[in-house]
C-alpha cells in the first residue's frame, strides 16, 4: 500500500458525523437502508470528496450528486427499482412498467425538492459487510474495524433519524433489510405486525412504518413491493378516516 493511500481523516470523521443520505426531509415517502455501497479506495475517496465539495450536506440531491460523480445515467438501479414501485403503488398507479420506474428514477427519486428521501443508517460507503476497507486506509481508531465503527455511531444515528421522523412526520417510512429489524424497531419504538406477504407493518398517528426484505434479496419480485405500496395506501387511508 502506498503512503498516499489514506483518506483525509478529518474529512472522514465529518462525513461519519454529518451525512445521512439523499432527498427531501419534507417528502412523504422515506426509505432507510443499512449503508451505501462503495467499491475500492479510489471510488470511496471520490465519493467523500464530492460530498465535501457539494457542501457536506446532511442530505443531498441524489441526481446532482451522481452527476458530479459521473455515474448518473438512465439505467435502472436494482434497489431503487423496487423502492420506486412502492411509491408508485402507494399513490395508486396501476400496471407499473419499467419505463414508469425509469422516469421516476431520473426525475423524482431523492431529489431535493421532491417527495422521497433515501437515508442510510451508517454513513460510510462499503464494498460489503465482510470487507472493511477503512482499517487499511484510515488512522482513526474507531474505524479500525466494523465493530468499533458501529459502536461509535449507531446509537447517535438511530436517535437522529428517529428525531427527524418526529419532526417531519412523513406519510410512510420503509426500512429495507429484515436482518436489521432490531435497529429499525429502535428507531420507531413501535410494535410491528407481520403480514402474509413477508413484510412487517405498523403505524402511529402520523406515519406508516414498514420493515421489508432488501430489494435485491433472492426470490423477491416486483409484485412484492407493489403489495407493500398498496398496504401503505390502505394504512394512510385508515389514518385519514380515524383522524
Amino acid at each position: 500500500m502506498l503512503s498516499q493511500d489514506f483518506f483525509n481523516d478529518e474529512l472522514l470523521k465529518e462525513r461519519v458525523d454529518a451525512f445521512y443520505g439523499y432527498g427531501n426531509y419534507e417528502g412523504h415517502y422515506w426509505f432507510i437502508g443499512m449503508e451505501e455501497r462503495g467499491e475500492d479506495f479510489q471510488d470511496i475517496e471520490k465519493r467523500i470528496n464530492i460530498w465535501s465539495n457539494r457542501g457536506k450536506c446532511e442530505i443531498d440531491d441524489v441526481a446532482e450528486y451522481h452527476i458530479d460523480m459521473e455515474t448518473w445515467d438512465a439505467r435502472i438501479q436494482p434497489t431503487w427499482n423496487k423502492l420506486i414501485r412502492i411509491v408508485l403503488s402507494a399513490k395508486g398507479t396501476e400496471n407499473i412498467d419499467i419505463e414508469d420506474v425509469r422516469k421516476y428514477q431520473i426525475n423524482e427519486l431523492a431529489r431535493k425538492d421532491k417527495e422521497t428521501c433515501l437515508l442510510e443508517l451508517l454513513p460510510l460507503p462499503s464494498p460489503s459487510l465482510k470487507h472493511w476497507i477503512y482499517g487499511e486506509h484510515s488512522k482513526l481508531t474507531f474505524l479500525s474495524n466494523r465493530d468499533n465503527y458501529e459502536n461509535y455511531c449507531l446509537e447517535k444515528r438511530i436517535n437522529h433519524i428517529s428525531q427527524r421522523i418526529k419532526e417531519h412526520q412523513p406519510k410512510a417510512v420503509v426500512f429495507y433489510g429484515i436482518k436489521y429489524k432490531y435497529y429499525w424497531r429502535k428507531i420507531t419504538d413501535i410494535e410491528f405486525s407481520p403480514t402474509s406477504e413477508g413484510f412487517l407493518i405498523c403505524r402511529n398517528s402520523q406515519t406508516v412504518f414498514v420493515i421489508a426484505k432488501h430489494p435485491v434479496t433472492r426470490g423477491v419480485t416486483s409484485e412484492d413491493f407493489h403489495n407493500i405500496g398498496r398496504s401503505i395506501a390502505t394504512k394512510i387511508a385508515e389514518q385519514t378516516l380515524f383522524a
